[in-house]
């Protein structure tokens, strides 16, 4: 056999020798709760202003209840107390 081949075959069970105590270490450690590395927290940021969300560019719909006007016939919302257009008040 070729001395190449022996040298390709030799990295190929190191390789798999190392994947195999990679699995089973990672296993090991799951299992006793070691898995996570222990790293320290970062500080909280200091006095940052609060986020404003962003407006959304179209405003949401609103539908009011209308009344016909009986002087003028003008739609005014349910609501109102006269109409916006001859200011006649609400029957």
């Amino acid at each position: 056999m070729g001395f190449l081949l022996k040298i390709a075959l030799f990295g190929l069970a190191l390789y798999g020798v190392y994947r195999t105590f990679r699995h089973w270490k990672g296993l090991f450690d799951r299992f006793t709760g070691n898995d996570l590395p222990q790293r320290p927290s970062p500080p909280p940021p200091a006095a940052a202003p609060p986020e404003v969300a962003p407006a959304s560019p179209r405003k949401p719909v609103v539908i009011e209840d209308t009344v016909q006007c009986a002087g003028c016939g003008a739609y005014i919302p349910a609501t109102a107390e006269k109409c916006g257009q001859c200011g006649r008040p609400r029957p």
